[in-house]
């Protein structure tokens, strides 16, 4: 009887252990704060701190691991720290308890933090947030952050770009045309380059078959961006309206085009050659 009142203990201690942390956050919800991430053997678990970056945007700095022994105190082994920049992702974490900072050893706010991010709610800072956001797919908090932005510098470079990601994310196509004006003429007049604007235009192009637009706009994109991918894409798309008209000149000229590109499969190229074997 003892021996069984024991063990219940122990695993009542076991599930209070459990829920201390709980796993209900994205990363783009957690900027300056202690996190849990699950570890590949389910004990122990990474912890870091992630915070927002001036020029690199969010970032996660990992501390090192801890695990939770049997009285559900927090046993931490801290590594050389490590930065890690953050893409857009749906992996969930848990907001470590202020209470539980003590055992891991570490302050609420590091001291290293003011070396890589400032407190001031400039236009910089504003703008970061606001493109982050747009990243990660969150429409509605990138314009709170980029009207901000605004009503502190209404030039700020690549705010119109911003502002079109936002809105065209949201389906608000008339302001979504309204900034994609203002962020091409921004390009055009050498002020910024995009590739994911001239891919967004160029698609706009092909599918109101403004082709000669949106031919022009490539050959123009193609000297401004690097990325090879969304040149393809660019290619591709123009590709598939002539395969559409049944062009077969056209389209070889545009599988070419499509073709020269280096990107990371062949899914472009083979889905054009294919589209040519089609109408022939």
């Amino acid at each position: 009887m003892k021996l069984l009142f024991c063990l219940l203990v122990l695993c009542s201690i076991g599930v209070k252990a459990q829920t201390d942390l709980k796993f209900d956050k994205l990363l783009i919800d957690c900027e300056d704060k202690w996190v849990a991430v699950k570890a590949e053997d389910s004990i122990h678990y990474y912890f870091g701190f992630i915070y927002l970056d001036n020029s690199a945007g969010l970032t996660f700095n990992l501390e090192g691991t801890f695990r939770i022994d049997s009285l559900s105190r927090y046993i931490a082994r801290k590594n050389k720290n490590m930065k890690l920049r953050l893409a857009p992702n749906k992996v969930v974490v848990a907001e470590i308890p202020a209470s539980r900072l003590a055992e891991l050893k570490v302050l609420a706010k590091p001291d290293w933090l003011s070396r890589f991010r400032t407190d001031d709610q400039n236009a910089d800072r504003l703008f970061r947030w606001g493109s982050t956001y747009n990243r990660w797919g969150d429409a509605k908090k990138a314009l709170k952050f980029l009207k901000q932005a605004r009503s502190k510098d209404r030039n700020y470079p690549g705010l119109d770009r911003e502002f079109f990601w936002a809105y065209n994310g949201q389906k608000q196509e008339v302001l979504a045309n309204l900034y994609l004006g203002e962020a091409l003429a921004d390009v055009s007049e050498g002020r910024q380059t995009n590739c994911e604007l001239y891919k967004s235009l160029v698609f706009k192009q092909t599918n109101s078959n403004q082709l000669k637009q949106a031919e022009e706009m490539y050959y123009y994109a193609i000297k401004e961006c690097i990325d090879e991918t969304a040149k393809a894409d660019m290619a591709f798309n123009i590709a598939f309206q002539y395969y559409k008209l049944m062009n077969k000149e056209k389209l070889k000229q545009w599988e070419n085009e499509v073709t020269r590109w280096i990107v990371p499969n062949e899914s472009y190229s083979e889905k054009v050659k294919k589209m040519s074997t089609a109408l022939n």
